[in-house]
């Protein structure tokens, strides 16, 4: 048994999306309070058709999108995006982080 089958979590991390890429369409985008005690904060969440992992949003994922789709996320609704990893630095450190770009009109959704 592995760590991720145990302790499952609700919002999807790079380890999900590193070795596949996730296309999916925009359900809704959501403010949500994540985090565990005194680090517990309101965040934007996205919201996938068909999956039950949600998408914790970043400020860089948010700019990109934004950038495509514009800056009022009602309206990224129903726009199909794909969820990749990419290789970033986080407080000096190299680590694997989410990247969300606004899909391919070629690109099929994943199998949920």
């Amino acid at each position: 048994m592995k760590r991720d089958e145990v302790f499952v979590s609700k919002y999807f991390k790079a380890a999900d999306v590193k070795a596949k890429p996730i296309v999916a369409v925009i359900e809704d985008i959501v403010i949500e309070e994540v985090g565990v005690g005194n680090d517990k904060k309101p965040k934007p969440v996205m919201i996938l058709e068909g999956l039950d992992k949600r998408l914790v949003i970043n400020s860089t994922n948010w700019d990109a999108l934004a950038e495509v789709l514009g800056d009022e996320s009602d309206n990224w609704i129903g726009q199909k995006v794909r969820i990749h990893a990419v290789s970033t630095m986080y407080q000096g450190k190299r680590v694997d982080g989410i990247r969300v770009t606004v899909a391919r009109e070629d690109e099929e959704v994943s199998a949920a």
